[in-house]
């Protein structure tokens, strides 16, 4: 955000006073040519009398009854835009300044007004060639010192962010001692369970790539995109291997405490090279900060996962929820938690995979040293099934824990190394769906500076 420089905000009083002139005599005319009425001029006297007096809120509302009568007319819509820029309404203040200045160009007032908007609303390479405009329009020396503070203000603040194109490599490889996340029991329900729905332990390997794109467009407001495409084979366990390609875009936004996020992403994957499962969904946060070093959000996701025809009984529409809470402190130390909740509407009638979950995550990221990064997680997830499987309902809890630390920059700029180990208890009243996993691995990745 850009830092408000250390003066009064410019009122319509001072305006009236610096273009006395310009106003008494070309905008006087232009508003009573278009509303030359007695009731209408009065009307605008009362707008008037409640901005000087500070209430632009009760302003904005009035003027706003009529804005459609109105408009149009330049010192309507000019007061209009003070009222919606003093109460906080900038994209409204924004959309009458310039509906002004369109009917009268040279109407400095507005101008002012329009600049300020564009100041307070983040944009300052809008914001500054107006307050340029405005000094060569001769305004008084008290005026000339506040445009040139807002100037001085908007040079003072660093640029946001220039677009930025990343890519990233990695591989990796490890030791997993359930690929296919499976039962150790040798039967179930008196049934010998075929090698693939036995726990199966495996070496791995992977590869992928990645690339993320961001565009900011002020220091309040940025695009991304994002993809990723990788491959896993596991050589004892072949009719695992996964291929998956991944996509997400969006945009980001930051005002004042308040933060957020919207965008869509998906994925589409294949288990032994066939397709096996998509998806497709949309999310949002909404944050804020609420003390110097605690954020608090809250978060919506929703999508629909989808399977190939032959196990199509798995498909579900998800939504899920979220709230939490963030302490900050040293960078990048982080520490948060989450709590989860959501559902899986089944697709298809007598598909027992819909389901209602809870549950929550702890998380910690923190420095290591001069060029290391820690993260941990541990989160446990409750799914309670709406339909019957064997005879019996269904509950599962899994328990699921990462440990990972990041060394940076090793052997040369841009790579990499990450050792991490990985833990998941899935703990179901149904034999065939208990499971637990440990997964260790090494990741190098390189990132072209």
């Amino acid at each position: 955000m850009l830092p408000v420089p250390n003066i009064k905000k410019v009122s319509i009083l001072a305006l009236t006073v610096w273009f006395c002139v310009f106003t008494t005599e070309v905008i006087a005319q232009d508003t009573f040519r278009i509303a030359a009425s007695a009731e209408q001029r009065q009307f605008l006297q009362d707008a008037e009398s409640l901005l000087a007096t500070g209430q632009s809120g009760a302003a904005f509302t009035l003027l706003s009854t009529r804005e459609v009568e109105l408009a149009g007319n330049p010192y309507f819509d000019y007061l209009l835009g003070v009222a919606a820029l003093d109460s906080g309404h900038h994209s409204d203040a924004i959309f009458s300044l310039r509906r002004s200045l369109a009917v009268s160009p040279e109407f400095s007032g507005a101008r002012m007004e329009l600049a300020r908007a564009y100041f307070d609303s983040g944009n300052a390479a809008l914001a500054r060639p107006l307050f340029i405009r405005l000094l060569d329009e001769g305004p008084s020396a008290p005026v000339r010192t506040i445009i040139s503070d807002y100037i001085a203000s908007i040079d003072a603040t660093p640029s946001p962010p220039k677009s930025s194109l990343r890519f990233s490599f990695d591989v990796a490889g490890g030791y997993d001692d359930n690929a296919n996340g499976s039962t150790d029991d040798q039967q179930f329900m008196g049934f010998i369970l075929s090698p693939d729905n036995l726990q199966t332990e495996t070496s791995f390997v992977e590869a992928g790539a990645s690339f993320n794109w961001n565009n900011p467009k002020s220091t309040q407001f940025g695009w991304y995109t994002g993809g990723r495409a990788s491959y896993r084979h596991n050589p004892d366990a072949s009719f695992v291997d996964s291929g998956v390609l991944s996509g997400n875009t969006g945009v980001t936004w930051q005002r004042g405490p308040f933060f957020g996020r919207a965008g869509a992403d998906g994925y589409w994957a294949t288990r032994d090279g066939d397709p096996n499962q998509s998806y497709l969904g949309l999310d949002a946060l909404l944050g804020s900060r609420i003390a110097s070093n605690w954020d608090i959000t809250l978060s919506l996701r929703g999508g629909a996962i989808r399977h190939d025809d032959l196990i199509d009984t798995l498909d579900v529409d998800r939504i899920l929820y979220s709230g939490g809470l963030t302490y900050q402190f040293e960078s990048p130390g982080k520490l948060g938690f989450e709590v989860i909740g959501g559902n899986d509407s089944e697709r298809n009638s007598g598909s027992p995979y819909g389901n209602s979950k809870i549950g929550g995550r702890l998380t910690l990221h923190m420095a290591v040293g001069n060029k290391g990064q820690l993260f941990a997680s541990a989160g446990s997830l409750t799914s309670d099934y709406d339909g019957v499987f064997f005879g019996t309902s269904r509950e599962d809890t899994q328990v699921s824990t990462l440990l990972q630390v990041t060394f940076s920059d090793v052997w040369s700029d841009g790579l990499s190394l990450t050792p991490r180990i990985r833990y998941i208890d899935n703990d179901s009243n149904i034999a065939l769906y208990d499971y637990d996993r440990t997964e260790v691995g090494l990741q190098l990745q390189w990132v072209p500076q």
